[in-house]
């Protein structure tokens, strides 16, 4: 992967900046995005350069149409071409769905399955122009079932959307050397955990016993962007620990 161009939404921290660092990790030039902390994201560009790669900062709402193509354009621009996007940023608001103000409901649903969507219409000149491309959408646990929930629906419903559109891409795009596949990520409360840290923790609502890391999820996204995934397309993997909320709670024994 050395040598490839990467973008990732929504990467100024969270799990969005431990996968843009682990694609600088192997080699890979990197644009992380911001909205509203600009310091945090120029220290992960800091952190990225020393691993070796180019690396830059790049300001866009993601849930506005415009601001995302501009990104995406940014991005290739400066990093001289674009191979891998990471759709990993996705708006939400804690609140019963007759909460929600049509504004509101309007801006989580651009902020998931719009901008995944636009943001790889944006890309894909450039990954077909290589004649290699790899897209990562992050969804959520349970959102391959088009899962419900209190106080989450427009969010899970955004992200039952994204997973959908990585299965058309997936189609449409495979042709041009061009690869689709999402990741659903459990809960990760401690987005710094790491994984040996995690291995002291009782998790017993998980069949795995530990609570999950950006680690976790990082493994995966990466898995998905080798070259030698490239049969590996419109697949779905939940990073979860086995863990499903639409099955209920995990019965130890």
């Amino acid at each position: 992967m050395r040598g490839c161009r990467a973008l990732v939404t929504g990467s100024s921290g969270g799990i969005g900046r431990h996968i843009a660092l682990g694609l600088a990790s192997l080699g890979v030039d990197v644009a992380f995005n911001y909205r509203t902390h600009p310091d945090a994201a120029a220290e992960a560009v800091r952190v990225a350069e020393s691993m070796g790669v180019r690396a830059l900062a790049l300001p866009a709402d993601c849930a506005d149409r415009e601001q995302v193509r501009r990104l995406v354009e940014q991005a290739a621009g400066r990093l001289g071409g674009l191979e891998i996007l990471v759709n990993n940023v996705g708006e939400f608001a804690y609140k019963r769905l007759r909460a929600h103000e049509p504004d509101e409901f309007d801006r989580i649903i651009a902020g998931t399955v719009g901008t995944t969507f636009h943001a790889t219409i944006a890309a894909l000149p450039y990954m077909r122009s290589a004649g290699f491309g790899r897209v990562v959408n992050i969804g959520a646990a349970g959102a391959e079932v088009a899962i419900g929930g209190r106080r989450e629906g427009p969010h899970l419903a955004g992200k039952a959307g994204v997973l959908s559109l990585t299965r058309s891409f997936a189609i449409e795009e495979a042709r041009h050397g061009v690869t689709f596949n999402a990741v659903c990520p459990g809960v990760v409360e401690d987005r710094d955990l790491t994984r040996q840290e995690a291995l002291g923790h009782m998790d017993r609502g998980n069949p795995v016993g530990r609570p999950g890391t950006s680690a976790d999820v990082v493994d995966a996204v990466l898995f998905l962007c080798r070259r030698e995934s490239s049969f590996i397309n419109g697949a779905v993997i939940a990073v979860t620990g086995g863990w499903q909320g639409y099955l209920g709670p995990v019965a130890h024994g």
